[in-house]
């Protein structure tokens, strides 16, 4: 019985692509997991059974919009938010599947590889003995393997005025890892690397003006002396392409911005 469905993010451009890119699995791996692809930008609304892949096609936009479907229509024990860029170790997957996925744990957190080069990872991954809400900061959200129960039970989606596809285009990982947290998630590190991104800045496509932004609106879930301190560590260090007195006022202004 497969617990596992892989849910990935795409829109209409890019849904074929996404298809072929299953298809290309092995059947070892199509065995073991369910894949569910929800596409937005599309003409209408459409359930469909493609290659005996679940297509959820949606006429909305918006990457926490996408993961919150994605939540409703898995029906295995656990799920694991993609991208449409996703590359899968199928060796690791396994192996993780079959070892490292136990039913005491609410959340899993992987390992993300360089899709440029196998000797390095997404980003830098420190040797967690538990997770803090400071941590939530550092998630990914194709790091993330949620227990389907444990989220719908405890009521936890993505905040769709985060993410992709909004105004304040990040952090939607961050507040569902907080919100797991604070619900009092079992929080599973994983040292494997199930799956590879690209490392590339040029790949990424970052709006840095609306990234900070979001950052910065973020830290209203921490308390004032805890954002304030991060607001002032980042403007010196967070990977942007502007000088450290912009960095600052988009932090700011992200912290004091008041949604619609």
């Amino acid at each position: 019985m497969r617990k596992l469905t892989i849910a990935i993010s795409t829109v209409k451009a890019q849904r074929n692509a996404v298809i072929e890119k299953i298809n290309t699995l092995s059947d070892v791996t199509k065995k073991k997991v369910k894949f569910l692809v929800i596409s937005q930008l599309e003409d209408e609304y459409e359930n469909a059974l493609v290659d005996g892949i679940k297509i959820i096609k949606l006429t909305s936009k918006g990457l926490s919009k996408s993961r919150n479907v994605a939540i409703r229509e898995t029906y295995t024990e656990w799920v694991w938010f993609q991208d449409d860029d996703f590359s899968i170790n199928e060796i690791q997957l396994s192996s993780f599947l079959d070892s490292s996925l136990t039913s005491s744990i609410d959340i899993a957190l992987i390992r993300i590889g360089s899709l440029e080069n196998r000797e390095k990872y997404y980003k830098n991954y420190g040797d967690y003995s538990k997770f803090t809400r400071l941590l939530s900061l550092k998630v990914s959200s194709i790091e993330i393997i949620a227990k389907v129960n444990f989220i719908k039970e405890n009521k936890i989606e993505f905040d769709e005025k985060l993410g992709l596809g909004t105004e304040l285009p990040c952090c939607e990982e961050n507040k569902f890892m907080l919100d797991s947290f604070d619900k009092g998630a079992n929080i599973y590190f994983c040292s494997q690397t199930i799956c590879y991104h690209t490392t590339l800045p040029e790949n990424r496509n970052v709006d840095y003006v609306k990234n900070l932004q979001a950052k910065g609106y973020f830290l209203k879930n921490f308390s004032i002396p805890i954002a304030l301190i991060l607001i002032f560590k980042w403007t010196f260090t967070i990977k942007s392409e502007f000088n450290f007195l912009k960095n600052l006022k988009l932090l700011t202004k992200g912290f004091f911005h008041k949604l619609g």
